[in-house]
């Protein structure tokens, strides 16, 4: 009988331990469901709501140069081509030369202003006066008589920065090589 009792109670320990292993497996799986279910189940985030406050730091300025670039030395003809320096020399530019006849473009007195049948040159256009105004005195510092001109467009106010006028388109062909030389496209438009 001593061993029926303890083959019992032996019997009743493995049923209980088998009892609590059974019941930490089934905490631990419910504890896992519950982690691991939503995430699996929800694709997008949650939505931040209304009242979402957005802030943009404020962008600092920028400054650009108000000087012209320096004028370009001309080319010497292919026999007098001077040697390139070693390319660990650094080139020093002479300093800029003072305007002389040659260099100087045409200029008209204001009267001829915005006559009928004279012609500028458009080098931009703004959509802001101050970019216009910047570029119009980095031109008249270089030596050119240049001006705004206010339009409307489809898009709104834009401010075009000429120089003129001339009296001829050919006079204003000259006037656009010399500002090709100080590194400034346009082209000749009738002066408006």
């Amino acid at each position: 009988m001593k061993d029926d009792n303890l083959q019992e109670v032996a019997l009743i320990d493995e049923m209980k331990r088998r009892g609590r292993r059974r019941l930490v497996g089934a905490v631990v799986l419910a504890v896992c469901a519950v982690i691991f279910v939503p995430m699996l189940l929800e694709k997008e985030p949650a939505p931040l709501g209304d009242n979402v406050e957005i802030i943009i730091p404020p962008v600092a300025p920028i400054k650009l140069p108000d000087t012209a670039p320096p004028p370009e030395e001309p080319v010497a003809p292919p026999s007098v081509v001077p040697a390139e320096p070693p390319p660990s020399v650094t080139p020093v530019e002479p300093p800029p030369k003072p305007p002389t006849a040659e260099t100087t473009p045409p200029r008209l007195p204001p009267t001829v202003a915005f006559a009928k049948g004279t012609y500028s040159i458009q080098l931009a256009a703004f959509t802001d006066d101050k970019g216009a105004n910047a570029m119009v005195n980095r031109v008249k510092r270089a030596g050119y008589p240049a001006y705004t001109e206010p339009t409307d467009t489809a898009r709104g106010m834009a401010w075009r920065v000429r120089i003129g006028p001339y009296k001829t388109r050919e006079e204003a062909a000259v006037v656009r090589a010399h500002l090709k030389k100080d590194n400034y496209d346009g082209m000749v438009v009738p002066a408006r």
